[in-house]
């Protein structure tokens, strides 16, 4: 039996440790992370929790869909998925090699962050 998102219990996700990435949404540069759409992730839902290393975590409000990340860029703005890069270009180069795109995916998700927790 599958559960709906709304039937199912919160989950955690681990991601390895973004320091620059985790403070960024602490202080609220970053709205937005931006991850692989893999049959894991696409589970992710409003009030789950992404866990980064032992930094913290972030609660996620709500997750979009993009066919790609370029697509992700435009649709929720390179300033709130990436600041600390110097524009979409940059961001289409770096987000990529982080570990958790190294998997095979179909598309991506923009999770809003709704708070953060620091460890």
């Amino acid at each position: 039996m599958v559960l709906s998102p709304l039937e199912r219990p919160l989950a955690t996700f681990e991601l390895a440790a973004h320091l620059e990435s985790f403070v960024a949404m602490e202080t609220g540069r970053q709205t937005v992370y931006p991850l692989p759409r893999t049959p894991e992730f696409d589970l992710i839902c409003s009030g789950d929790r992404l866990e980064f290393g032992a930094i913290g975590s972030i609660s996620v409000g709500f997750v979009r869909r993009y066919a790609d990340l370029e697509a992700l860029l435009e649709g929720e703005g390179w300033e709130n998925v990436a600041p600390e890069l110097g524009g979409a270009g940059d961001a289409v180069q770096v987000i990529p090699k982080r570990p958790e795109w190294k998997a095979v995916y179909q598309g991506v998700l923009a999770v809003r962050v709704r708070e953060t927790f620091r460890k």
